[in-house]
């Protein structure tokens, strides 16, 4: 009996370190099967509100297939696109979206809304915690070791966007203040799209972290929506200017998927 139960055991162990290889290994398609259904309605949110020609700094966009399925959005609003995610297996996967919906590519040269040699969307394999992210606003390829510079004001980007991803961040308010010398500073906003616990659960915050573990997802840690008050106002940088329900998204009992856009605050 006692053999019967180590051999049971044993091969309960090597059966669940194989789902996790198999989880690691194809992470990215994972990913899509579990986020992408509900991030797809959140860009569309976003996209709806956003202005013809904006050039968005999509910060963790994972693996593009939200941003793809609203590609008419997209091309209807001439918007341009850069994303960033520190993933690899992420990103190499957003770039096959890309490429094969024909947007990982130059705008044709005389394309309404859109300036002389912009991509419509360009993913990166960066942290918004890295020291240089400026060339991110210039059209050619970004370098890890360009020197910091001040980015002209003409070369920023319209809107910063955080699809699911902000306290999925170590440091949510460093994240924040990261896109400001990156955003126009008279009319540059920021977008957040999230569920929100509506009050704090001990047994969520302690599960929620750990998920990374059994699904190689990092869902990041439990946030509630007094909490992302917390973190806007500790950014210091920022107004609140829309904090809404995202219609038909799903959050289960107790959660509520917010839409949040900020916008800088005037400088003195």
């Amino acid at each position: 009996m006692a053999l019967a139960l180590q051999t049971a055991a044993l091969i309960g162990g090597v059966c669940l370190t194989g789902s996790l290889l198999l989880l690691r290994v194809f992470a990215a398609e994972f990913y899509d099967v579990v986020i992408v259904w509900m991030t797809t309605r959140w860009y569309a949110a976003v996209f709806k509100q956003l202005s013809v020609g904006d050039r968005v700094l999509d910060v963790g966009v994972g693996t593009a297939t939200a941003l793809v399925r609203n590609k008419a959005a997209l091309l209807e609003k001439r918007l341009s696109v850069v994303g960033l995610d520190y993933e690899a297996a992420y990103i190499r996967k957003a770039e096959q979206m890309l490429e094969a919906a024909d947007l990982l590519r130059e705008v044709p040269e005389g394309t309404e809304g859109y300036r002389p040699g912009e991509f419509y969307c360009r993913v990166f394999e960066r942290s918004i915690y890295d020291s240089d992210l400026a060339r991110l606003c210039e059209d050619d390829r970004p370098s890890k070791d360009d020197s910091a510079q001040p980015v002209p004001e003409e070369r920023r980007f319209d809107v910063a966007y955080f699809s699911g991803s902000l306290t999925v961040m170590p440091d949510p308010v460093a994240a924040l203040r990261a896109v400001v010398p990156l955003l126009k500073q008279e009319s540059g906003r920021v977008y957040i799209t999230q569920t929100f616990e509506k009050k704090r659960s001990p047994l969520k915050a302690a599960l929620k972290p750990l998920l990374k573990y059994a699904t190689t997802i990092d869902f990041g840690k439990l946030t509630t929506e007094s909490d992302i008050e917390n973190i806007i106002s500790e950014a210091g940088l920022f107004e609140t200017v829309e904090s809404s329900a995202i219609a038909g998204s799903w959050a289960p009992p107790g959660q509520t998927a917010l839409l949040i856009v900020l916008r800088l605050k005037p400088s003195k």
